[in-house]
């Protein structure tokens, strides 16, 4: 392995991390308000934070009509429904339920893009996504009397969506790489057309005023930020880094570092309880992410570049 990917790896296990930690971020702003508020606070502050950069690095940067389409439809589906479903999600499911949904990503993202833009899918990485998903699979239909995070229906069916919103993101984020967009502007821009469409839909739903009745301590607006900037933000860019190098089969076999994340936070910070049988999930997905990402000794396959993003 040459040293820059393994800096990519690195990067992009401290990506999962973070994202890990703020679906218990996210569960924590949404008892404070409601979903879609936390949704349409966040996702603005995260692209807004990314727009000087962009105008450093590239100035006021002008998509084409075709960038300006997929970026629209990157950010109805990587960030509108995405992160919607995401924080009405985790109001009804454990935090570690969530992150372990999410973690079907990997499954989902190989095999539509096996299908659809034409990325390998191998016998190792076949082997390493069947391992990735026992993990999840364990955890997620466990109903013993010891365990507390049983499936909860609803919330862990909207998690699904969310999952589902964030690989169709995925994917149309490669088809946006045949273009000489830069892949900070893709994902300054997607995320503030997708914070927009979060904030009319508040407005449409809950109406003006319920902007006013958004009292946030200071802790509460301390978690908001490290959400935003920290996971959104910095997580995305760091996210399509790794996609762009390694490309999108193989990055998302990360996702399933993520449940371990957030079952440490629900445990300190939500009082969840984490059981042997999430043990034995997280040693799977583990297992997972080594025989998926480890390549044969000896033998260095060149990365093909491409552009590439959210959580």
């Amino acid at each position: 392995m040459i040293k820059s990917e393994k800096i990519i790896y690195v990067i992009l296990a401290l990506v999962v991390i973070s994202w890990g930690l703020n679906i218990v971020m996210v569960k924590y702003l949404t008892a404070t308000i409601s979903p879609m508020m936390v949704a349409a606070i966040r996702m603005p502050l995260a692209g807004l934070v990314l727009l000087p950069f962009v105008w450093k690095k590239y100035g006021f940067y002008k998509p084409n009509a075709k960038e300006w389409l997929l970026l629209s439809l990157i950010g109805i589906t990587s960030i509108f429904f995405h992160q919607l479903f995401l924080a009405y999600g985790v109001t009804t499911t454990t935090a570690t339920n969530a992150s372990l949904i999410l973690g079907l990503n990997p499954l989902t993202t190989a095999l539509l893009a096996a299908i659809f833009i034409g990325e390998k899918f191998n016998y190792k990485l076949g082997i390493g996504i069947l391992f990735g998903f026992s993990g999840v699979l364990l955890v997620v239909t466990s109903k013993s009397s010891g365990d507390s995070l049983a499936v909860s229906g609803w919330g862990d069916m909207i998690m699904l969506l969310s999952m589902l919103a964030y690989v169709i993101g995925g994917l149309l984020i490669k088809k946006i790489s045949s273009s000489t967009i830069p892949t900070l502007v893709v994902t300054a821009y997607s995320t503030i057309i997708g914070g927009v469409m979060l904030n009319v839909g508040t407005l449409v739903v809950m109406g003006p005023a319920s902007y006013v009745n958004v009292h946030f301590t200071g802790m509460a607006w301390l978690v908001m930020l490290l959400s935003a900037w920290g996971a959104s933000s910095l997580g995305t860019l760091g996210w399509n880094h790794g996609i762009k190098r390694l490309g999108a089969n193989r990055t998302a076999m990360f996702i399933n570092a993520m449940p371990f994340a957030s079952m440490v936070g629900g445990v300190v910070f939500l009082n969840e309880r984490i059981g042997w049988i999430h043990v034995v999930a997280f040693t799977l997905t583990t297992v997972g992410i080594v025989i998926g990402t480890l390549k044969p000794r000896g033998r260095e396959i060149p990365v093909k570049a491409a552009k590439s993003v959210h959580l």
